[in-house]
């Protein structure tokens, strides 16, 4: 069972972070000049449904089956290194929605087709990379946790 658990576990995270860099890229490549109207919508749309379809299932995957860990042994909770990496995973799930939000609001302004959207739109990319940077950084934070840490 623990091994089943385990397999869940790393393979939410590698679609969490897949998705992200996936969803991040293409937010990114929608804000380059010389594209058409139709491709830049077509980003920004795929950006936010990688969040809605993939990120956010697969770190709610990891949290559920990182939950099914510690209910089968809670002794794991007197390991520091593990509060330093539920914490980082809890943030990511709040980061997760936020970029969710943002995505989804992008994508709801470029369809409304308001005059003056695009600095909005511009804005809200711009934090949407910023959202992109803290996430990688929370990413790191949990390898080395996990690795160097939990290891050393």
């Amino acid at each position: 069972m623990t091994a089943a658990i385990l397999l869940v576990h790393l393979l939410s995270f590698a679609a969490y972070v897949g998705a992200g860099f996936a969803q991040q890229r293409l937010m990114k490549a929608s804000a380059k000049s010389g594209l058409t109207g139709d491709v830049r919508d077509a980003y920004e749309r795929l950006s936010a449904g990688i969040i809605t379809k993939i990120e956010l299932p697969a770190i709610f995957g990891s949290i559920a089956s990182g939950v099914a860990f510690i209910a089968q042994n809670p002794a794991l909770m007197k390991l520091g290194w593990l509060h330093g990496k539920i914490t980082c995973v809890l943030l990511l799930a709040v980061l997760s929605h936020l970029e969710m939000f943002n995505a989804r609001r992008i994508v709801a302004a470029r369809a409304r087709g308001e005059a003056g959207a695009d600095e909005a739109i511009a804005a809200r990319k711009a934090r949407h990379g910023l959202f992109g940077t803290i996430g990688a950084i929370l990413v790191v934070i949990v390898l080395v946790l996990v690795t160097f840490v939990r290891l050393g």
